[in-house]
C-alpha cells in the first residue's frame, strides 16, 4: 500500500507544478524595487546617505585623508 501512496503523491505534485502559472520573475523583481524604492523607509535612508555624502565632500577630514593618501601613493 506504501508503494501506492508514494505513487500517488508523486502524481499528485506532477499535476501540481503542471498546473501552476509560470511566474516572470524579472516582472516580479522590478516590481519589488519599485515598492522598496518608493518606500518611506528607502527615502529617508536616501536622503541621509545624501546628506553625509554632502558634508563628506566638503569636510576637512577628507581633505586630510585626501593629502595623506596622496603621499603614499
Amino acid at each position: 500500500m506504501t508503494g501506492v501512496r508514494t505513487w500517488f503523491r508523486a502524481a499528485e505534485v506532477a499535476a501540481a507544478s503542471v498546473s501552476r502559472p509560470r511566474i516572470d520573475v524579472t516582472d516580479a523583481d522590478a516590481e519589488i524595487e519599485r515598492l522598496i524604492r518608493g518606500s518611506w523607509s528607502w527615502n529617508a535612508g536616501h536622503r541621509i546617505v545624501c546628506t553625509i555624502s554632502a558634508a563628506w565632500l566638503d569636510s576637512r577630514c577628507r581633505r586630510i585623508v585626501d593629502a595623506v593618501a596622496g603621499d603614499r601613493r
